[in-house]
């Protein structure tokens, strides 16, 4: 396979629907369309053209439509076309069969994105921001994703980048001028720099795991003793009767799992069993199961009845979880029945009603809270894991730079570290990257993107 090649791909799917959509891309592009379309060219940038796609025997495949893109003012930065046909999947197959006939080959996973990238036309996290369009679950998912992939982040980093390059400018003059004191900063100023520095490399990847949680969903589980309410709470957060209430204790005799989405981001609930001593061995099994979901869980929802005081069984249960105390939401509920209970022993405590559902916004916002604290969402990116390594390296390099600016390190050593912090963050832009790297990343897309 080489880059100069023309590629294709269904860009719409292999679904039924009224349109389907081939996209095809590179050099020699418009020549293959030449001999497929009805219409002859010229092919003029950013026109659609209307004819049919025809078989080499002149027969009639379908009528279409041709948006024409020339080069470099591409999705990909190359000349490109894209075929509007019915979107029927015969259709489908027949055309793009007929348009890798005329020379194209079938496009990878990622191509036209990995080209896009090659050519200039977006760095490495815009082209992650990409995947992360077409796979977001929530409204706020794609808001951060269509931000990053408008080229705000890397907007932020290139201005990191220049504060790095003004250091480097700097300790570049005092190497060719040793004898003479001619930069810019003084020792303080440039502790202080690299200090900021590496405080917004810090908030980054901090937000990248933000990011994560959004993108990718979070696990809570619903813990406490039989008949607190627990059942009713995951009921009341999916919005339908997924968990049966009763008042016996010991109803739910195995973990309940159910996907829904909180303030934009995707959950997955845990309904377990009630914790307490048992002598019933399926309870038995489900407690445990209970106790393993505890363990595995990005935030717990630990019930209690407000209406009665809190018993032995309560304090085991606090006790238990006490090592994951912040990761622990403290619900007492049944508050519409009175409120007994009295403080708990928890940093964070909502009031509830799951019959009446007052609190249940205060709630959500809680559990909102947990996950991007004081973070805004315009702040928030999705990285891969090369990139936060990258992030990582660059907050090691700032507090190494540091230490060598205060121990009056040679400035010719100091340089290399600059070089070394300015590269890591030309990685997590990609202006230096692998060939591997690229492969791996792109294969994630689906074909025809």
């Amino acid at each position: 396979m080489h880059d100069d090649d023309v590629i294709a791909a269904i860009a719409t799917g292999y679904a039924i629907a009224a349109i389907g959509i081939i996209r095809v891309s590179g050099f020699g592009a418009f020549g293959l369309l030449e001999k497929i379309f009805t219409k002859k060219p010229p092919f003029e940038h950013r026109k659609i053209y209307y004819g049919h796609i025809k078989e080499s025997t002149g027969n009639v495949i379908d009528e279409v439509l041709v948006s024409v893109f020339r080069a470099p003012y591409s999705y990909t930065g190359e000349d490109s076309f894209e075929i509007s046909c019915h979107g029927g999947i015969v259709v489908l197959n027949s055309v793009l069969e007929r348009v890798l006939e005329a020379g194209a080959r079938l496009a990878q996973p990622g191509e036209f994105t990995k080209r896009a990238f090659l050519n200039g036309k977006m760095d490495l996290s815009q082209a992650e921001a990409v995947e992360k369009v077409i796979s977001s679950k929530s409204k706020r998912a794609l808001f951060i994703a269509q931000r990053q992939l408008s080229g705000k982040f890397s907007g932020k980093i290139d201005k990191i980048r220049e504060q790095i390059l003004s250091l480097m400018a700097d300790n570049e003059v005092i190497i060719d001028h040793p004898d003479e004191e001619l930069g810019s900063y003084s020792l303080n100023q440039k502790v202080e720099l690299l200090h900021n520095i590496s405080q917004q490399l810090q908030d980054i990847l901090k937000a990248s795991e933000y990011g994560d949680t959004i993108f990718k969903g979070m696990v809570l589980s619903i813990i406490g003793k039989p008949n607190v309410g627990k059942s009713s709470l995951l009921n009341v957060l999916i919005g339908s009767e997924r968990s049966i209430v009763t008042d016996i204790p010991g109803t739910t005799r195995d973990v309940v799992s159910e996907g829904f989405t909180i303030k934009g981001i995707p959950c997955t609930i845990l309904d377990t069993a009630g914790i307490r001593k048992t002598e019933d061995k399926i309870e038995y099994l489900g407690v445990e199961r209970s106790r393993r979901a505890i363990d595995d869980a990005d935030v717990i929802l630990m019930v209690f009845d407000a209406s009665r005081n809190l018993d032995n069984e309560d304090f085991e249960i606090l006790d238990y979880a006490g090592k994951t105390q912040s990761r622990i939401i403290g619900v007492l509920n049944k508050i519409d029945m009175g409120n007994k209970c009295g403080s708990v022993p928890l940093d964070k405590v909502v009031r509830i009603s799951c019959k009446t559902r007052e609190g249940i916004k205060e709630l959500e916002e809680a559990i909102n809270a947990y996950v991007v604290q004081n973070t805004n969402d315009a702040d928030i990116v999705s990285l891969n894991a090369a990139q936060k390594e990258s992030l990582k390296e660059g907050i090691m390099m700032c507090d190494k730079l540091i230490e060598d600016e205060q121990k009056n390190i040679d400035p010719a050593l100091i340089g290399v570290d600059f070089i070394s912090l300015a590269a890591s963050l030309d990685e997590i832009l990609g202006k230096i990257t692998d060939e591997d790297m690229l492969d791996v990343m792109f294969k994630k897309f689906c074909i025809g993107k």
